[in-house]
């Protein structure tokens, strides 16, 4: 998978709830959105900043499952969720 970079415009591939996990972003699948932050775990996985502010005390990354930075703000979305316009 490429990296995202801040202010790519991506698209929505899929707005589902990711195995093993709970719950998921309110996303629009078509839909086009801008990168306009980046975090990445202990391991270097992206998860990426769209705008969409959370709705839960904390977020977490899908793969090491670590808490992410400001997640009590931001809905950091996983990277597979998306392609490049």
């Amino acid at each position: 998978m490429s990296k995202f970079k801040i202010g790519d415009t991506i698209i929505c591939i899929n707005n589902k709830v990711l195995p093993k996990n709970e719950v998921g972003p309110s996303l629009i699948e078509g839909k086009e959105y801008t990168v306009k932050g980046i975090t990445e775990d202990i391991k270097g996985n992206q998860h990426l900043d769209i705008g969409l502010e959370s709705k839960f005390s904390y977020i977490t990354s899908y793969e090491t499952r670590e808490e992410l930075p400001d997640g009590n703000k931001i809905h950091w979305c996983h990277p597979s969720r998306f392609k490049k316009a």
